[in-house]
């Protein structure tokens, strides 16, 4: 009986690695970013949030039929965390829908190593997650195929914005490393190539924002909509990843996660960047209402559609962005 188990999820693993990402029928690719679920299991108030956050990740799986989930940090910040980490795992797998997790500052600070994080969350079928050479999550290009074809028409990079200060006498967040911007520019550069020398659409995920951030929401004329109710907190250096996806002509838009009390979009220089919704309840500070970020890309288009949805069904801040943040028409 338990080698039937065991064959059987091995055959499970193996049918779905094989499934594309693949844009719909009606040419669209619609994403749900989660960021800041904050889960802890520490205390039985704590417990019974945690519950309240499960059940929004329910909802919005069941009412908004994405066709991929990204998780962009600090999901699990209580103890015990592996507790807390198979029940999002085992929930996932239930619904069959492909995601990839980016960690943030707080999710390896309770008894669970980067390492042991990474093992749990690769476990699932479901999960496009990679490890790299340290055992730990690997930044991730994935690829999109068109409706019909075999030519990437859309990618998505998620990527370790780290957690902390990596510097000795240096206080406060982490930030990406020289190679990770080489390992943007030249995957973007990988992608346009195949392309025939155009550009392959492209989104970023992470939990800590960049710098750019606080420059272009301060700068009024940039097209913008959303709101700021704490300022930003964006890693120590600046390495220049921002110049390099404005290089790239491929990056549109990049969503974190991170300040709880943000969830603007704000453009510059022809890329999107934006908040999602902190999508968490009461073990951690927030004043704005939970939901998450819908992500619609358009086939064949450097565009998307966007919305935040809250609890009630409500989706708030309905925009298109082409290069410039617009109301969404219907």
């Amino acid at each position: 009986m338990i080698l039937t188990v065991i064959l059987m999820t091995v055959v499970t693993n193996m049918l779905y690695a094989q499934k594309d990402l693949r844009f719909g029928d009606d040419k669209s690719f619609r994403i749900a970013q989660f960021t800041d679920m904050h889960l802890d299991p520490g205390t039985p108030y704590r417990r019974a949030q945690a519950e309240k956050t499960f059940a929004r990740l329910s909802r919005v799986i069941n009412t908004e039929k994405p066709d991929f989930i990204a998780f962009t940090g600090d999901i699990v910040t209580g103890k015990p965390a592996v507790e807390m980490w198979n029940r999002l795992i085992d929930t996932l797998d239930l619904y069959k829908i492909p995601f990839c997790v980016v960690l943030g500052n707080h999710d390896a600070e309770q008894e669970l190593t980067r390492q042991e994080i990474a093992k749990l969350v690769v476990k699932s079928p479901y999960s496009l997650n990679k490890l790299n050479e340290a055992g730990e999550l690997a930044d991730m290009e994935l690829k999109v195929l068109p409706s019909k074809g075999k030519k990437p028409a859309f990618a998505m990079y998620l990527m370790d914005s780290h957690d902390y200060a990596m510097i000795e006498g240096l206080d406060g967040y982490g930030w990406f490393t020289p190679g990770q911007v080489d390992w943007i520019r030249n995957s973007c550069a990988g992608l346009t190539a195949s392309n025939g020398g155009h550009n392959v659409p492209s989104l970023a995920f992470f939990h800590i924002c960049l710098q750019e951030y606080e420059t272009a929401w301060r700068n009024r004329s940039n097209s913008h909509i959303g709101r700021a109710a704490e300022d930003e907190c964006p890693g120590v250096l600046n390495t220049g990843m921002y110049s390099a996806m404005v290089e790239t002509g491929s990056i549109m838009g990049v969503f974190v996660g991170h300040d709880h009390d943000i969830d603007y979009i704000v453009s510059q220089y022809g890329i999107a960047l934006g908040y999602g919704r902190f999508s968490g309840d009461d073990t951690t500070y927030n004043n704005l209402r939970p939901g998450a970020r819908i992500i619609v890309v358009k086939e064949g288009q450097r565009a998307f559609e966007s919305w935040i949805v809250e609890d009630d069904g409500r989706r708030v801040d309905h925009i298109d962005y082409d290069g410039e943040i617009r109301k969404h028409r219907k």
